[in-house]
């Protein structure tokens, strides 16, 4: 009978580390990828979120600013009360029934970084219901018939002569619920977020915050 001689060698210590280093620079590159695609789902999700928050709040207030001073029978006396830089109130004749009714005073303002909205009298911001979260900013510009700007921004809050109001800018700055890194880093937002006639209406926050603005022009009915 043929003797058959048997190997039993096994890995060398140096083929054994090179192994080992090529499976760790697999593995770290798998987990990067990972790491990457959690990131990025996550700063959709809230960039979404807030973006549909900002968006939602925005058409609100078109729909509902749009009536201000609404006064169909002509002797309500439906008026705007308030107009500066961070409050707005008016009265609308919504069931026009010639009289503005107790609900019919609607007031818009920030409570902290809430965006609120009452409509009853007397108004306080504490006790007013939330429209919006994680608002920074809200600001309100005003204009003429001819599309003049009437406020008069050399003073704090800002004068603005009620009557002459035809149509009032909006402008909202809105956070992101959490911070969001982008990629392997953090940003810094350092954004002056400014209304279309130039104003700086927030920051730079220089914190990691994600933030989003939208502006909008709302004629008023009357």
């Amino acid at each position: 009978m043929m003797n058959m001689k048997k190997y039993n060698k096994g890995f060398s210590l140096i083929e054994l580390i090179i192994a080992m280093a090529i499976s760790t620079t697999v593995l770290s590159g798998i987990v990067a990828v990972f790491h990457k695609q959690v990131v990025s789902h996550n700063t959709e999700r809230l960039m979404v979120s807030m973006q549909q928050n900002l968006r939602a709040a925005a058409s609100f207030m078109e729909r509902d600013i749009r009536m201000a001073r609404y006064d169909p029978r002509g002797f309500s006396g439906a008026a705007i009360l308030v107009a500066n830089e961070g409050q707005l109130s008016y009265q609308t004749d919504r069931n026009e029934n010639g009289i503005i009714d107790a609900d019919e005073t609607i007031t818009y303002a920030l409570n902290g970084d809430e965006l609120v909205r009452g409509d009853v009298l007397p108004f306080v911001t504490a006790a007013a219901p939330q429209v919006a979260r994680n608002i920074d900013a809200l600001n309100f510009d005003y204009f003429d018939a001819n599309g003049n700007n009437i406020s008069d921004k050399s003073v704090t809050p800002w004068v603005v002569p009620l009557n002459q109001i035809a149509s009032i800018q909006v402008s909202i700055v809105a956070r992101a619920g959490n911070t969001i890194p982008v990629g392997f880093t953090r940003v810094t937002d350092t954004t002056l977020y400014r209304n279309r006639s130039g104003d700086i209406i927030f920051g730079p926050a220089n914190d990691v915050f994600r933030r989003m603005q939208v502006t909008t022009d709302i004629d008023c009915r009357n």
